[in-house]
């Protein structure tokens, strides 16, 4: 079987200092030396019960390297294609290889040893004498080996052997876990972050004409949105409107962190209660209320804060998949919102949008009022209002053509929708911004 060795460095992994705590309680315990080798096999951490009388460590004076490392990469590739731990001759002495084995790929190995499994006889004294040979290495020292070699019985190295591998197995699947969170962290801070920096220029801007009140608003029709992906089980979507939603969260809080608390408390128990709406059991969502409950405790981080909304939000869109109705009542309510952001630009009214997508106009305007709070209009002119920030932040376009490409024929009337919706008129925007 193929190993595919990881481009990932030890030291992304482990934290050294806390790692070679655990092989100083191993070697206590068990009197075995214990080292972390990369996937060349070239020793980067260890712990010697002896130091001054090891072998591994005497032999690093005289050019051993080249030949140990091959062996110990050899030894850590073999032990990953097995499975379990590899123990191998070295020099005249026993040696076990465990591999590291994260997100699938061999990244290096821990080895125990080296310890002799029979008596130190003669026998043993002329092969060592014999391994060094091309050595500067007195008698004196080599008795010292040979003296101070750590000798047990097949049964105990293969407990040592078997105790190091389920250490390295669990400390893998431990920091495979926490990688991944911080990674999905930073992936989603990344993104709230580029949403805060937007949010701030435009309180900024609209702090000019007076109008941040009307910035301080709970995005509820976010909220209802965002339900609605949920609810229909549009994963991708719900993932964008949710990185929306904290960004608007964290922009309202102005960094206060209990506010910042409280919204996302709110947001997580209108999940909760759109997955019992649409036919979850009460008894699958109340597994998670301890999860629910961590976004209040005092010991909660901004970090944790945004990862925990996260994780909450895709429990219930297990939950809420697993047991959704057969009910299309929101799904043709996403059905008209992806259609009206895919074809904004277009010239759409209420009776087109609910012949493209199969609906009666009566009924999808039913749907808009009860579920997203806003007219079917609304709702169009907030994703025009939308892309047109874009386009006024990011283009030398007159108001006109910036009109057209977003759907509206008459530059005065998307003045008019502009005021309305942020306060100021569009070249006032322009100004200011730019």
């Amino acid at each position: 079987m193929k190993i595919e060795l990881s481009a990932r460095k030890l030291e992304e992994i482990f934290d050294y200092k806390e790692l070679l705590k655990i092989f100083k309680y191993f070697s206590i315990l068990t009197s075995i030396d214990v080292s972390l080798h990369d996937v060349m096999g070239e020793e980067q951490l260890s712990y010697r019960v002896n130091s001054s009388n090891c072998m591994c460590e005497i032999v690093k004076g005289y050019n051993y390297k080249v030949t140990c490392n091959a062996n110990m990469k050899y030894a850590a590739e073999k032990a990953a294609e097995l499975g379990e731990p590899y123990i191998f001759n070295c020099g005249y002495m026993i040696k076990c290889s465990v591999p590291i084995i994260f997100e699938e790929k061999l990244v290096g190995s821990m080895a125990c040893g080296p310890v002799l499994l029979w008596e130190c006889d003669d026998l043993v004294k002329n092969d060592f004498k014999k391994f060094v040979a091309d050595k500067s290495i007195s008698d004196d020292k080599i008795n010292d080996i040979i003296k101070f070699a750590k000798q047990i019985s097949c049964e105990n190295m293969t407990s040592a052997a078997q105790m190091l591998f389920i250490i390295v197995n669990y400390i893998g699947k431990e920091e495979s876990k926490y990688l991944s969170q911080s990674v999905k962290m930073n992936v989603q801070q990344k993104q709230i972050a580029e949403l805060l920096i937007e949010k701030k220029q435009n309180v900024a801007n609209m702090e000019v004409f007076g109008k941040r009140s009307k910035l301080k608003k709970y995005p509820v029709d976010m909220e209802k949105e965002l339900i609605a992906y949920v609810q229909t089980g549009d994963n991708n979507n719900a993932k964008r409107m949710l990185n929306d939603m904290l960004g608007e969260i964290f922009s309202i809080s102005s960094g206060n962190l209990d506010i910042i608390k409280a919204k996302l408390y709110e947001l997580t128990a209108s999940l909760m209660r759109a997955a019992v709406d649409i036919g979850a059991p009460l008894e699958d969502v109340s597994k998670y209320i301890n999860m629910y409950n961590k976004i209040l405790a005092d010991n909660t981080t901004f970090e944790e804060l945004c990862y925990l909304t996260s994780e909450i939000m895709e429990v219930f869109m297990a939950i809420v998949y697993k047991h959704r109705t057969k009910k299309q009542t929101n799904e043709h309510l996403v059905s008209a919102i992806n259609y009206i952001k895919i074809n904004y630009d277009k010239e759409l009214n209420l009776k087109f949008v609910s012949n493209q997508i199969f609906v009666n106009s009566y009924y999808l305007s039913h749907l808009f009022r009860n579920e997203m709070n806003m007219t079917f209009s609304d709702y169009l002119n907030k994703i025009r209002m939308e892309e047109s920030i874009k386009l006024l932040k990011n283009s030398q376009l007159k108001i006109q053509e910036i009109a057209n490409l977003i759907g509206y024929a008459d530059a005065n009337y998307f003045a008019k929708i502009f005021k309305k919706y942020f306060g100021v008129s569009p070249k006032n925007y322009m100004q200011i911004y730019k």
